[in-house]
C-alpha cells in the first residue's frame, strides 16, 4: 500500500464515528509493532514523528523509507505525519522526503502569526498533494507533565483561523496535556462540541494518553477523529524491556526484543480497539 493523505482517513474515520490513533515513531522496532497492531485490527492508522525522533534514525527520509516498507509488509491504509514541526525548513524537509501530512505547530504565537504561518505550510503541503494540520489553542506539558494548564481553543476563532489557513485538519486544546497529568483529567466536552459547531474539518486531539476511556470515546462522539498517543505507547516499550530484563539475555539482540514488540502491538491493539469502540 501506498501512503494515504492523513486527511482522507480522517474523513472516513467521521463517517463511520470512530477515531484514528496518530502514534510517535522513533525506531524500525515500534513502526513495525505499530504496523502490526494496525494489520490485526484492519484499521488504518497515522505514523508520526517529530524532528527530535526522527533526526537520530537518520532523518525525515530514513523515517519514511522505515515506514513506507511495513505499510507494504502488512498491507495497510496509513498516513505519515510531522507532528509538531518546529519551522517551515522542518515541513519542506517532510515532504521532500515523502511525508503525507505535515504540522506547523505555532500554537504559542499570537492568532496573526499561527495564521499566517499555518496557511504557509498548508500551501507548501498542498503542492505535494499532501494534508496540513494546524493547531489553535496550545495544549500544555511535556517531560514529566509539566505545565499542565491548556490555553482554550476559542470556537470563534477557530472558525475565522479555518477561513483564513486552508488546513485541513485542527487541533483544539479543550484540557489534555502532553505527557502525564499531575492530577484528575478534566475535559471541557463543552467547548469541543462547540468548536464542532463551528468547523466542518476534522479535528484533533494531542495529549491522548492517560486521558480517561469514556472521556476520549465522547470526544469522538463530539468530533475527534485524530488521538495523538505518546507516552502510552513509551511506556509500553519500556515495560518490554524491563520484562526481558528480568528474563532474557541481552547478548542475543533478536530474542531480547521479542517481548518490546509484543508489548507494543498489545498496547497499539488496545488503543486502536477503544478509538473505534462507537462504531
Amino acid at each position: 500500500m501506498a501512503l494515504c493523505r492523513m486527511d482522507d482517513l480522517m474523513i472516513q474515520a467521521r463517517k463511520q464515528g470512530i477515531a484514528l490513533g496518530a502514534f510517535e515513531c522513533w525506531d524500525s522496532l515500534n513502526i513495525q509493532g505499530i504496523a502490526q497492531a494496525a494489520a490485526k485490527c484492519k484499521t488504518p492508522v497515522i505514523f508520526q514523528a517529530t524532528a527530535m525522533e526522527y533526526t537520530p534514525i537518520g532523518g525525515a527520509e530514513a523515517l519514511a523509507c522505515m515506514v513506507n516498507f511495513y505499510i507494504k509488509r502488512y498491507d495497510i491504509d496509513a498516513a505519515l505525519h510531522l507532528d509538531h514541526g518546529n519551522n517551515l525548513e522542518q515541513v519542506d524537509e517532510c515532504l521532500k522526503a515523502g511525508f503525507s501530512s505535515v504540522m506547523l505547530d505555532a500554537s504559542i504565537m499570537s492568532f496573526e502569526d499561527n495564521a499566517r504561518l499555518s496557511a504557509e505550510a498548508a500551501k507548501m503541503a498542498h503542492a505535494y498533494n499532501a494534508s496540513c494540520e494546524a493547531e489553535l489553542g496550545h495544549v500544555g506539558g511535556g517531560d514529566g507533565g509539566e505545565g499542565t494548564e491548556s490555553v482554550l481553543t476559542v470556537p470563534e476563532e477557530a472558525e475565522e483561523f479555518v477561513r483564513r489557513t486552508n488546513v485541513d485538519c485542527l487541533a483544539v486544546a479543550i484540557g489534555t496535556v502532553h505527557g502525564d497529568y499531575k492530577g484528575k483529567p478534566e475535559l471541557r466536552l463543552d467547548r469541543l462540541a462547540a468548536i464542532a459547531d463551528k468547523v466542518s474539518l476534522p479535528l484533533v486531539l494531542h495529549g491522548g494518553s492517560g486521558t480517561p476511556p469514556e472521556l476520549l470515546q465522547e470526544a469522538i462522539r463530539l468530533g475527534i477523529a485524530k488521538i495523538n498517543i505518546y507516552t502510552d505507547i513509551n511506556k509500553a516499550f519500556l515495560a518490554g524491556i524491563e520484562d526481558a530484563r528480568s528474563r532474557l539475555t541481552p547478548s542475543l539482540a533478536g530474542n531480547f526484543y521479542v517481548p518490546v514488540r509484543e508489548a507494543l502491538i498489545a498496547k497499539t491493539e488496545e488503543l486502536i480497539k477503544l478509538f473505534r469502540r462507537g462504531q
